[in-house]
């Protein structure tokens, strides 16, 4: 299988899924697309896998028919959850409201705010900045 280019997916590998209304619009695009005749494929000589599918597949599609409608190219390729890392800026799926961090830099910066903690503890300062008895 042939590996689609990571802009080509989610940073959890899965495809772009379409809603039902993004999907209408796709429809609508695909049928404007140069390559698509009476619901087939002129590059596939059969059926446009773009108009069949659910989710972003065919490359012609995304890089010259999606970009002429920028608003869906927009709701389709930045989905809600999808943030950016605070370390290294690599795309994540938020599972939560709270995610900063890919899975890479999340061990790397608990490991550190761990660490930061152990030591206040140990130190034996409170935060008002007093020793404690």
């Amino acid at each position: 299988m042939h590996k689609l280019d990571p802009i080509e997916r989610l940073p959890d590998g899965s495809l772009f899924r379409l809603t039902p209304g993004q999907l209408r619009s796709v429809r609508g695009l695909t049928k404007r697309c140069c390559n698509f005749l009476d619901g087939d494929c002129l590059l596939l000589d059969g059926v446009c896998p773009q108009y069949i599918s659910r989710s972003l597949l065919c490359r012609w599609f995304r890089r010259a028919v999606l970009p002429q409608q920028p608003k869906l190219e927009q709701a389709i390729l930045s989905p809600k959850k999808l943030r950016r890392c605070k370390v290294c800026g690599t795309g994540i799926l938020a599972r939560s409201g709270r995610a900063k961090y890919c899975p890479a830099c999340a061990k790397e910066v608990h490991r550190q705010q761990k660490a930061k903690s152990d030591r206040k503890r140990r130190s034996g300062v409170d935060n008002s900045g007093s020793k404690s008895p």
